[in-house]
């Protein structure tokens, strides 16, 4: 019966989807379960936050890795091993009593959801027809960022109705039936003869944790702390390090002859600047709603909601517009629209309207769905074939950091505000004023950075070199 099921391209859809939607789902499903998990451990709010980071920092870290071994090996095996591999590590996770356990757990879980997520846009090239790649790369991207969003409600309603264990245990039966539709719908692709270069492996593996550590950690060490600063001068020399033996290496993880591709270089600096004002939204609009608008933290969660619906409508909408016209164009919308959506949230005081929030909410979800897909489809369309994998990873990657950027960035802006005027470890004197301003100027950095990515784009020209490769 699963033999008919072969090739069925609702179904590989559906198990994209799935995968997309998964790997991005436990990177914030944990963030509201921190002070519950910190309590039954019993460590330290800083401790708890470990969770997080070592997921990020290994997910990060390995999706460009993946996408060549999946070249090598084949996507069929790559795809599955993952799933299977997030499987145990969700399952262990979930029955850990130490939190060493949960730790080595996480990371074991994020090892397989950086195999099966590295090649999940490239999966869509491969399997799916090409008439239709901007709208399925669309829904693709846009399940993705549901997962992202939808983390923090669906892990508080677990949380609170359930237990926090089962944020780990719902992972294991939507990833059987991933895996039982993975093996029956997905034939084995072409393999690339080739070897893995480990010494690149590791200083690229030491080069993106030490920075993803620095992003993610500097407000709470402080930028300016040896630990942060001994980040990121270890991040440079490792970056350094890793582009010299890329250069020489006989099969090098990244081919440096990609990465100068014009089209490619700039595309993926351009979704870089997109998705930090995104980022940075979903780390500080909860201090929004919370100091300034008096929500419950439940209502300041529905709030939040109200960008992965505008992301969940227009997903695919701009990724079905991107197989009619060049996707670097509609890509250009979406830049102009999140520009205009960082202004909006700019202004955010007070005696701002819930009606008013909404529509600002609605105008950066609507920009994330509207510039993602298409900008994925158009570095997907601008790789050779052979690259498909490492591309693949190499965007999710980009995603990864401007995540990161956005957070670090954003945040540190935000943050200062309230330094500059009431000094540091002031949590408890947060006030409607201070959080409104630093809101404010958040968001022109945001303004910024969107308009550096517009820029990004403008400079591209479509190709599609893959039709021909």
């Amino acid at each position: 019966m699963l033999e008919n099921l072969q090739d069925n391209q609702k179904l590989i859809l559906l198990v994209i989807s799935l995968a997309s939607f998964m790997s991005f789902l436990d990177i914030s499903i944990v963030n509201v379960s921190l002070p519950t998990m910190a309590k039954y451990f019993g460590v330290t709010t800083s401790d708890v936050l470990w969770t997080i980071l070592i997921y990020i920092i290994v997910l990060g870290s390995f999706l460009i890795v993946f996408g060549k071994l999946a070249q090598q090996k084949g996507f069929k095996k790559v795809f599955l091993t993952g799933f299977f591999i997030f499987i145990v590590g969700s399952s262990l996770s979930g029955i850990s009593t130490q939190f060493h356990e949960l730790i080595l757990f996480r990371l074991l879980q994020a090892f397989g959801a950086a195999m099966f997520s590295a090649i999940t846009s490239a999966m869509v090239l491969q399997y799916l027809p090409e008439n239709k790649r901007g709208r399925n790369l669309g829904i693709v991207t846009t399940i993705g960022s549901l997962g992202l969003a939808l983390g923090p409600l669906l892990g508080g309603f677990i949380t609170e109705y359930i237990n926090f264990h089962w944020i780990f245990f719902i992972n294991v039966p939507i990833g059987i039936i991933g895996m039982i539709l993975a093996h029956a719908t997905l034939h084995e692709t072409e393999k690339h003869a080739g070897s893995l270069d480990l010494v690149g492996v590791a200083m690229f593996f030491i080069a993106q944790s030490t920075l993803i550590f620095a992003l993610n950690k500097g407000l709470d060490y402080g930028w300016t702390s040896a630990i942060i600063i001994g980040s990121i001068i270890c991040s440079v020399i490792f970056w350094v390090l890793f582009i010299f033996q890329e250069s020489k290496a006989a099969e090098p993880l990244i081919n440096l002859n990609f990465l100068k591709m014009r089209e490619i270089a700039l595309a993926n600096s351009a979704n870089i600047f997109s998705n930090m004002p995104f980022a940075g939204a979903v780390v500080l609009l909860p201090f929004y709603f919370e100091v300034v608008k008096g929500m419950s933290t439940s209502h300041s969660g529905l709030m939040l909601t109200i960008m992965p619906i505008a992301i969940f409508i227009v997903g695919p909408l701009a990724g079905t517009f991107s197989d009619k016209i060049a996707p670097n164009r509609v890509t250009l919308m979406g830049a102009v629209i999140g520009i205009i959506g960082c202004l909006v949230l700019s202004t955010f005081n007070p005696s701002s309207s819930l009606l008013y929030i909404s529509i600002g909410l609605l105008i950066l979800g609507a920009s994330v769905a509207a510039f993602n897909p298409p900008n994925t489809k158009f570095i997907l369309s601008e790789s050779p074939s052979k690259y498909r994998g490492i591309a693949s990873g190499l965007v999710n990657t980009s995603n990864m950091m401007g995540n990161g950027f956005g957070t670090g960035i954003l945040g540190t802006v935000a943050a200062m505000v309230v330094y500059n005027t009431v000094g540091p470890s002031t949590s408890d004197k947060l006030t409607p004023a201070l959080v409104s301003q630093g809101l404010h100027n958040a968001f022109l950095v945001g303004a910024v950075a969107m308009g550096i990515a517009l820029i990004l784009i403008a400079m591209t020209k479509y190709k599609n070199l893959s039709i021909d490769s």
